[in-house]
């Protein structure tokens, strides 16, 4: 097989996203773990990134996080473990069980959503304003188009619900499945 011209003179597109993703949560992991949150792994940050303060249903959240079930439910069983989250009563249906952060899981989201706007900061001071900026603006669009049920805030913007079930969220190309941004 021979190289192609994209792998002998250029890094493929996907191949720079992931590497910079990995440099942009190496950095969030480190200062997560400065913050006095070193029991936060990666993988909580699918829980992190989508409850809010009414809770969530399990399948409504691992849709989001485009993850099964089975897997959001340990995450969230270890978030449990840990004093992070709680399950409650759905008031709409008992039988249901709602997802929500306790208050420890509050302040561990104030501090992940905080340290990603410092890192965004210090992105932009380092890359350029402008172009980070652009480079937001065009992965917005890029998922708004091909994957607006991934990131609720796309579509909240956009003044529709995303799905919260029947789409696996599996494309989704920013943080949401690794960490809380």
């Amino acid at each position: 097989m021979s190289d192609t011209e994209h792998t002998r003179d250029r890094a493929p597109l996907m191949g720079l996203l992931d590497t910079a993703t990995e440099a942009y949560l190496g950095e969030f992991r480190r200062e997560l773990e400065e913050t006095g949150y070193a029991d936060i792994r990666p993988t909580h940050g699918c829980v992190f990134r989508f409850v809010r303060d009414d809770g969530m249903r399990l399948t409504e959240l691992a849709a989001h996080a485009g993850m099964t079930k089975q897997s959001v439910g340990e995450i969230v069983d270890d978030l449990v473990d840990h004093g992070y989250v709680e399950r409650f009563p759905d008031p709409e249906d008992r039988r249901a069980k709602l997802i929500r952060l306790t208050q420890k899981g509050i302040e561990a989201q104030r501090v992940g959503f905080g340290l990603i706007r410092e890192i965004e900061t210090r992105w932009a001071e380092r890359f350029g304003s402008e172009r980070v900026t652009e480079l937001r603006e065009t992965l917005e669009e890029i998922v708004a188009e091909l994957a607006p049920h991934a990131v609720p805030e796309l579509a909240a913007r956009a003044g529709r619900e995303p799905a919260a079930s029947g789409e696996s969220g599996a494309d989704l190309p920013l943080v949401g499945r690794a960490g809380l941004g």
